[in-house]
């Protein structure tokens, strides 16, 4: 249950609220933006990118479980594969225990790509995270995860779930 005198703005010097939602928002499209621009020597987008890490991480997947784990449809997880085997980044393969499906794995060559995203990942935090205690920081992270893990238990259903 929400409490409803809990307020989730703040009044800056200047009289302008800020609200919660909008700060995280703008927060997150700013780590984007830096994190393109950094990308941009691999050449790869940030949905490229989520899926080389995704499998990096989950490798050997259906194309329906990774667009679920990339929180997008297996028709544009698709053509992400695509334009990332174009790169050679990534292959399908049957997958042996349904002829008809089609796993994603990670080439060699990504594996070299993703350690370098994460060194730019880790510059990017860095730069976030300037003039902020470890305290803080550490805190920042349990709120966030704790937060997290609170909406996922309430999950907000999908598009394809609202038609």
């Amino acid at each position: 249950m929400i409490s409803t005198h809990t307020k989730w703005t703040d009044e800056t010097a200047e009289g302008k609220r800020k609200h919660f939602g909008y700060i995280l928002h703008d927060v997150a499209r700013q780590m984007r933006r830096h994190f393109d621009a950094a990308a941009q020597q691999h050449e790869l987008t940030m949905p490229q990118w989520r899926v080389v890490a995704q499998l990096s991480i989950s490798d050997g997947i259906s194309q329906v479980a990774l667009a679920g784990l990339c929180d997008t449809d297996p028709m544009t997880i698709s053509g992400v594969i695509e334009r990332l085997e174009a790169k050679g980044l990534v292959m399908r393969e049957t997958d042996p225990a349904d002829s008809r499906a089609k796993i994603v794995l990670v080439t060699d060559k990504a594996r070299g790509v993703v350690s370098e995203m994460k060194l730019l990942a880790e510059e990017v935090y860095a730069v976030a995270f300037e003039g902020i205690s470890d305290a803080d920081r550490a805190t920042t992270v349990k709120v966030l995860d704790k937060m997290s893990a609170n909406l996922s238990k309430q999950r907000a259903p999908s598009k394809e779930e609202l038609v």
